[in-house]
């Protein structure tokens, strides 16, 4: 991947993000926090693509990077993560992979359809393992802190 490549992929990233953020009906400061997320999500995608070859880890690192990003941004804004990570990963979500999956399957071309509905599934993995990782390392510091709280009154 050329360097135009990378910039076309963090851009229209970004853009998305922009694009689903007016959709949740952001505010203007949380707009702005998505749409940098979303383009610091697709740098990491575009620098794991660079270094591994495995679909999962391409998708992983960067899932991991927009989670840890949108549990920052939600404590410094006050607001919940999820919208954040929502928006952030977004870039990330494999709807061409899946079009095409239902497509081969719709036209019987079963072959493809193994290949495109393997990848989608690895792309989906990373993803998902990658916002479990995070949250669950969050929930349980969060989950200590508040015992912590308790045990002291």
């Amino acid at each position: 991947m050329d360097l135009k490549q990378a910039l076309i992929i963090i851009i229209s990233g970004m853009l998305g993000t922009v694009g689903f953020s007016v959709l949740f009906r952001s505010d203007k400061h949380r707009i702005i926090c998505n749409a940098v997320g979303g383009a610091l999500t697709c740098v990491v995608y575009v620098i794991c693509c660079r270094y591994f070859d495995h679909l999962f880890a391409q998708n992983f690192f960067p899932a991991v990077f927009a989670t840890a990003y949108a549990e920052i941004m939600a404590r410094i804004m006050q607001a919940p993560a999820t919208p954040i990570l929502a928006c952030s990963i977004i870039p990330l979500v494999p709807g061409g992979k899946l079009y095409y999956t239902t497509y081969y399957f719709v036209m019987s071309q079963m072959d493809s359809f193994d290949a495109s509905l393997s990848d989608t599934l690895k792309i989906s993995a990373g993803l998902a393992v990658g916002i479990i990782c995070i949250s669950v390392v969050v929930h349980e510091i969060t989950r200590h802190k508040f015992k912590q709280i308790l045990d002291v009154e």
